[in-house]
């Protein structure tokens, strides 16, 4: 992730890598409930936990990312038509993302 050219790296690399650090400590303390769920309600309710899970953080950092601005303060505002766009893309990569987390878990479960 990090260029060999960017030395020191950029601020907001930190705040990425400090952010990827938070969500692989909240899944990992995910997958132990995920494998009660499988026990309980089967693979289908995995899946559906892990996906809305993953769309909600989708939104979030949408939220997050698109309603600070650019932080170029020659690029124009976004419309309301570039915000519907930011918010469906990142939440569907979210839900996508999420599909992948709860697929991992279920292989990931021991017998």
């Amino acid at each position: 992730m990090l260029a060999g050219t960017d030395k020191p790296p950029p601020l907001g690399f930190g705040w990425i890598v400090v952010g990827l650090l938070a969500i692989f400590v909240a899944i990992g303390f995910a997958l132990p409930w995920l494998w009660r769920v499988r026990e309980r309600s089967g693979v289908w309710s995995v899946l559906w936990r892990t996906t809305t899970l993953g769309a909600l953080v989708g939104f979030v950092l949408a939220a997050l990312f698109g309603l600070g601005g650019s932080g170029e303060p020659s690029t124009p505002p976004m419309g309301r038509i570039d915000y519907a766009i930011w918010f469906t893309v990142v939440t569907i990569v979210g839900s996508v993302n999420g599909v992948i987390v709860g697929l991992a878990a279920i292989i990931a479960q021991p017998r």
